[in-house]
């Protein structure tokens, strides 16, 4: 390229960079937006089918808070549910997931599907707040078989932990199911909701307001579902539900273009030991890369359970590039490089550790297992963004246009966390522009995880929301 062309092309990069770097949180904010009317309007369907977003089905531990029982009961996954095995006789404790505090006054009602092998008595346990007072209410005795279909709330007599009565609770933060079998009988739980005794209900709508970035709006949501947990958002109109099949398709669309694409590369190898691959199917095979991991991060719905189409869209990237990399079609790279260059990378550590000092907290340090783990989850999206991705880009575009890429991809596999986009577009600018030098990737994986850390411990929870993306960052 001449020379000339070069400055363009470095000047016009800088400016898409810069206006890049304004963009991604208002980009955050629309995703966050979309997501919370999206929610509402899920919610707004629940109510008026005389359901609620507080519904549950018993399939896996994580069904239920912490995974286990409290107390003396013993959790195993049965057909359909959960089975709860009382080992002593004493009184165990089955945690709700509560997504968020609920009106116990307006939801007062569990529906429930829940049978126990042998007579036992009930009771709630409630905290109004997570760190709030404990107040427990008795619900009597059951006898074997199935439950009753609807359980009360309200009104029943509250009990403090001292057994001193104590005002109905009017939120929940924390729901738990209290209940005492004979020791070896079982409580089998398969599906339950909170709804209104009353019958269906229409919500209170409320309009999230506008020039909020993500971590505004969901301040500003949470701060209205203080108020009323009942408020939604958005429009007050209802949308039909999707076809189960249409989240299919795009998962099978990709897959066929993946299969052609996989196709292809093996008979051009037979004929030619080396594959040469032109810019354009360079262009092509990172773009392939990277939808099946931006679909499942940055994907319509948020939802807050990997859904199994996203979940094929992510393994599919990530096979194809493991199948590039066997295949030889990328260039070729480095775990270390020379050890004069490998500390550039490491500027970051020092970088996010003054972003702490001056606008963090004191440190909450995460357990070391966690960090260790960390460091293989960053290995993995380094290799991903620069061995795969960025190589490719690279040999298909001017480096400068390449590095810009890179770095927007890294950041929107952040979405729709706006802070933390802006923080990993800037990181992932500086370790595209060495690692195209260099070709060392683990030096770039160190510095993402040491400074991942640093953000977690000393910044996450004040300045920066989290460092969680999709639906737990809605959380």
């Amino acid at each position: 390229m001449h020379p000339r062309n070069v400055r363009w092309v470095a000047v016009g990069s800088a400016i898409l960079a810069i206006a890049t770097l304004v963009a991604l949180p208002r980009f955050g904010a629309t995703v966050v937006r979309a997501a919370i009317e999206s929610g509402s309007a899920a919610d707004r369907i629940a109510f008026a089918a005389g359901d609620s977003p507080w519904s549950w089905r018993f399939r896996e531990r994580d069904d239920v808070v912490a995974g286990r029982a409290f107390g003396s009961g013993v959790l195993t996954v049965v057909e359909n549910g959960l089975a709860f095995r009382a080992t002593d006789g004493s009184a165990m404790e089955i945690g709700l997931p509560l997504a968020r505090p609920v009106d116990v006054r307006r939801m007062d009602r569990l529906r429930l599907r829940a049978e126990a092998s042998a007579p036992g008595s009930y009771a709630w346990v409630v905290r109004e707040t997570l760190t709030g007072p404990l107040r427990r209410a008795s619900l009597g005795v059951f006898a074997a078989g199935p439950l009753p279909p609807a359980l009360r709330l309200a009104p029943l007599d509250w009990t403090d932990p001292a057994g001193r009565p104590v005002t109905p609770p009017a939120r929940a933060a924390m729901l738990r199911l209290e209940l005492t079998l004979p020791a070896a009988a079982t409580f089998t739980l398969h599906e339950a909701s909170l709804i209104a005794g009353s019958g269906p209900i229409q919500p209170p709508v409320g309009a999230l307001p506008s020039r909020l970035s993500a971590e505004g709006l969901l301040a500003w949501r949470d701060h209205a579902r203080a108020a009323d947990p009942l408020v939604t958002f958005g429009s007050g109109t209802t949308a039909s539900p999707a076809h189960a099949w249409l989240p299919w398709l795009p998962p099978i669309a990709y897959l066929l273009a993946l299969g052609g694409f996989v196709g292809s590369a093996l008979r051009r190898r037979q004929r030619r030991p080396i594959v040469e691959a032109g810019a354009a199917r360079d262009l092509i095979e990172a773009a392939l890369v990277l939808v099946g991991p931006l679909w499942f991060i940055a994907g319509l719905g948020l939802s807050d359970r990997p859904d199994p189409p996203g979940v094929v869209m992510f393994v599919a990237g990530a096979a194809y590039a493991f199948f590039l990399n066997a295949t030889r079609a990328l260039p070729r790279w480095h775990w270390l490089g020379t050890w004069r260059a490998a500390g550039w990378p490491l500027l970051a550590v020092p970088v996010a550790l003054c972003v702490v000092v001056f606008f963090g907290h004191a440190p909450s340090w995460p357990p070391l297992g966690r960090v260790a783990v960390y460091v293989g989850w960053a290995l993995f999206q380094q290799w991903l963004m620069l061995a795969v991705v960025g190589a490719l880009l690279a040999r298909a575009l001017p480096r400068p246009l390449a590095i810009l890429l890179t770095a927007l991809a890294f950041a929107l596999l952040h979405t729709p966390n706006g802070l933390l986009m802006q923080l990993c577009f800037v990181a992932e600018f500086g370790w595209a522009w060495w690692y195209f030098h260099r070709r060392a990737l683990l030096p770039v994986a160190l510095a993402h995880a040491l400074s991942a850390v640093l953000l977690q411990a000393g910044l996450a929870g004040g300045l920066l929301r989290s460092l969680e993306v999709s639906a737990r960052f809605l959380g």
